[in-house]
């Protein structure tokens, strides 16, 4: 399909697809859908799944298949983006014009203003839910006593090392990138490698996000961007669930052996000043916390540490390519 033509319901249809063959790969798979606006990020909880949803309270998980049996998880999904929508779009276009008729448009002068999402923020959040799991499942594994509390901790010590293995982010995103979020983004990334989690993006649009490549290339996950591949213009029509399972839905043991796509052709891994928020080819790198600058300083602007001329900021290649 062609991106103009892709519609928001379509996507969410698509979604629940590939949420459906994802818990059908394994009885302890779980998941989390995290929304991102343009002020902040919105857990997206799915009652139904009951304790599968990584999103939902310790209360609700316990509680069973969710409060109404009847809806699924394509209603859960709906109704919780309709409250996103609701809530960061209309109110706020609402208050903005209470306020433009009450003549108080300059109090704002002091408030926050966001040039776009805000990824970062969700970002660190889906990191939290996937650590919130990893403590849960390896916190089963201590009590009890005599040889069947051996065997069930055995077995949920293994449970735990196959979900700290295969803990993965999967973004599919259609936004630009905002150069203050770098040094977030790259944090997280870093977090996210640590934690052995890969990171898959996807791109719903032509546009290209350095964060999400760079992110995909520190933690060893996939980044695409099919509607600006020379692939999508091949193909009359695709089937984007299809395309997810296809790519997205094998754990990274199994992804060894399939002929997946290793990046992308206009992969750009520059990396941005600190200062500035610009991407750079050459900069000035702090030799104590690696911060990086589009200018030589006297003392880091990060670290705060003061550099004497046999200590100065060294001049580095950032990017060969």
């Amino acid at each position: 399909k062609n991106e103009k033509n892709f519609k928001v319901s379509d996507f969410v249809e698509h979604l629940h697809a590939f949420l459906n063959a994802y818990l059908l790969v394994h009885a302890r798979n779980r998941v989390g859908v995290v929304a991102i606006s343009d002020s902040k990020s919105h857990l997206i909880r799915l009652p139904s799944l009951g304790g599968r949803d990584l999103c939902s309270s310790d209360a609700s998980r316990s509680s069973g298949s969710g409060r109404n049996k009847r809806e699924s998880v394509l209603d859960d999904l709906k109704n919780g983006l309709e409250q996103v929508y609701q809530k960061d779009y209309v109110k706020e276009v609402g208050d903005q014009g209470a306020e433009n008729e009450n003549g108080r448009e300059g109090e704002g002068e002091g408030e926050e203003k966001h040039d776009g999402v805000a990824l970062s923020a969700a970002y660190s959040r889906a990191l939290c839910l996937l650590k919130r799991h990893q403590e849960s499942v390896s916190g089963s594994v201590s009590g009890g006593g005599g040889y069947e509390a051996h065997q069930a901790g055995h077995e949920e010590g293994n449970n735990a090392d196959e979900a700290r293995q295969c803990q993965r982010l999967l973004f599919l995103s259609g936004s630009k990138d905002v150069p203050a979020q770098y040094i977030q983004v790259m944090n997280a990334s870093f977090c996210a490698q640590k934690m052995n989690v890969i990171v898959d993006t996807f791109m719903l649009g032509g546009v290209d996000s350095s964060f999400l490549q760079q992110a995909a290339t520190i933690t060893g996950g996939i980044y695409t961007n099919f509607f600006s591949d020379d692939v999508a213009g091949s193909l009359s029509c695709i089937s984007l669930s299809s395309y997810l399972v296809n790519l997205f839905l094998a754990d990274p043991n199994t992804r060894k052996h399939l002929k997946l796509p290793q990046g992308h052709k206009s992969t750009n891994l520059k990396v941005s000043c600190f200062l500035t928020k610009k991407a750079l080819d050459v900069g000035f790198v702090c030799s104590v916390c690696l911060s990086i600058f589009s200018q030589r300083l006297q003392t880091c602007a990060v670290c705060g540490t003061s550099f004497q001329e046999s200590r100065a900021m060294k001049k580095k290649v950032l990017n060969r390519s």
